[in-house]
C-alpha cells in the first residue's frame, strides 16, 4: 500500500496494454475495529484450504486457478 495518494503515469498503461487493479481496506480505525472482533473471537477468517509449507507451490498453482472460497493457508 502507498497510503492515500499516488503517482504513475498512465500512458504506461496505455502503452503496455496493462490492467490496474486496486482494492480499499478501510481507514485504520475500521482495522482495530475490525481487529477487536478477531481478538474476542467473534469473527474469524474462512479457511478454504491449508497446504505444508513444502507444498508452497501447489498453493500458489491452486490459487491461480481460481479454485478458493476463502483463505488459502501455508503451515510450517
Amino acid at each position: 500500500t502507498t497510503g492515500p495518494e499516488a503517482q504513475f503515469d498512465i500512458r504506461v498503461l496505455f502503452a503496455r496494454q496493462l490492467k490496474f487493479l486496486g482494492s480499499y481496506m478501510g481507514t485504520m480505525r475500521d482495522f482495530r475495529e475490525v481487529m477487536k472482533h478477531v481478538f474476542a473471537g467473534r469473527l474469524k477468517p474462512v479457511v478454504d484450504r491449508t497446504f505444508p509449507l513444502s507444498d508452497a507451490r501447489a498453493a500458489h498453482e491452486y490459487l491461480e486457478a481460481g479454485k478458493q472460497f476463502g483463505k488459502v493457508v501455508l503451515v510450517p
